[in-house]
């Protein structure tokens, strides 16, 4: 009799156990469909705010009877499906960034470049945690570099902006971005002084803001930049003293 018991506690255990797994394997599934239904949903509104897309490209390629993870200029991790690459670079694109875009929460890289989007950037686009790259050089955007850019970025390596109407200063919060080693604003139309904090992104290796209405010195603190192998300053109001930041460069390399 005590053998059945053991045996009837045994199976009563097994069910609940397999019942368990079932529940966490539907749960798992559930919420891995409703994240790439917002990942799509995203892209859908890109899509939606492109008013001129000269090769069809979007109209042939991004459609709801296709799979997200199957749409040319995008790549998704192999696991969760999430979108982690969205580059539609070079298209000649014309239209404007939607806030939804900031909803692709796995994104690890954004190349929006070379097109000819307009209007500014969503706040959106800078709470994506996960992004590392983020390229929107040649296009026709406009309006200033939020002053928290870096809030929610720590992993941001590569940031290209050249070549838009940008304005305003050049946030002195981007020495947050700690990771950066490519920093590339030139030919916009930014203003006022060189930030000394960007002379604390010590892994820069790459450092472009020539071409806009920057003034004021070269600040010394670029001298930290040890890892800098190409820097461009050109067409500037700066006082340059070139001499002596080369002089700061060399004595701390």
């Amino acid at each position: 009799m005590e053998r059945v018991h053991s045996l009837r506690m045994m199976s009563i255990f097994l069910l609940l156990h397999c019942l368990i797994i079932i529940s966490l394997f539907i749960a798992a599934t559930t919420a891995t469909t409703s994240s790439t239904i917002t990942d799509r949903d995203a892209l859908l509104a890109l899509k939606a705010h492109i008013t001129h897309d000269p090769t069809n490209f979007l109209a042939k390629n991004w459609n709801t009877s296709t799979p997200v993870c199957n749409w040319t200029g995008v790549a998704c991790d192999v696991h969760s499906h999430r979108v982690t690459v969205l580059n539609i670079s070079s298209l000649n694109l014309r239209g404007t960034i939607p806030s939804q875009l900031g909803n692709l929460s796995s994104l690890q890289s954004l190349n929006l470049s070379c097109n000819r989007l307009s209007g500014s950037i969503p706040s959106t686009i800078f709470t994506i945690y996960t992004l590392k790259n983020v390229s929107l050089g040649k296009n026709k955007l406009s309006g200033q570099i939020p002053t928290n850019i870096c809030s929610n970025l720590p992993f941001l390596e590569f940031l290209s902006l050249s070549l838009n109407m940008f304005h305003g200063g050049i946030p002195s919060t981007l020495s947050n971005c700690t990771y950066l080693r490519t920093l590339s604003l030139a030919y916009n139309d930014f203003s006022g002084a060189v930030p000394r904090e960007i002379g604390n992104l010590t892994k820069l290796k790459v450092l472009y803001i020539g071409a806009n209405r920057l003034q004021g010195e070269i600040p010394r603190e670029f001298g930290n930049l040890t890892e800098l192998e190409q820097f461009s300053l050109p067409t500037n109001n700066l006082q340059v003293m070139i001499l002596n930041f080369l002089q700061f460069y060399s004595s701390s390399a």
